[in-house]
């Protein structure tokens, strides 16, 4: 018998090897600040490459939160297809929405695989990783309609 071990991977290490072009505000340097501050207990606020702020918000081994600017939040979630629940692959959910307080948010969804290659169309999850996706979509519309009522 065979036992095959894969390393696991986890979201910080895919976040501090993620391309500059997926996120032009934050250098590789801001990225890795941000994971150590939240590493170490601490608020991982820095500035950014515009000199504005950014702040990593939430950081566990297979998701992570960034509020890169007022208009701009990137969540990364860490899932596994399908057709890779047995090998162990996994594939990054990258999550971007954008907007602020005075307008409608809007996500943007794309997938790569942990070399950070796109991948042109959602591969079919499990039902566990399909409800986090979700999750993220309602929590962008319960935003945009707090923000709304909160003005009336």
């Amino acid at each position: 018998m065979t036992v095959m071990c894969h390393a696991q991977v986890k979201i910080s290490d895919l976040f501090r090897e993620m391309p500059d072009s997926l996120l032009p505000v934050l250098s590789e340097n801001n990225r890795l600040d941000m994971i150590d501050f939240m590493a170490s207990g601490m608020k991982a606020e820095i500035t950014n490459r515009l000199g504005g702020s950014s702040e990593m918000t939430m950081l566990t081994d297979d998701s992570l939160r960034v509020k890169a600017s007022d208009g701009l939040t990137m969540t990364l979630l860490l899932v596994t297809p399908l057709d890779s629940i047995e090998s162990g692959n996994k594939v990054i959910c990258c999550v971007q929405t954008y907007g602020t307080d005075e307008s409608m948010l809007q996500s943007v969804t794309s997938f790569y695989t942990t070399q950070w290659n796109q991948i042109n169309q959602m591969p079919p999850l499990n039902d566990d990783d399909t409800q986090r996706i979700r999750a993220l979509d309602m929590q962008t519309i319960l935003n945009w309609e707090h923000d709304i009522l909160k003005k009336d």
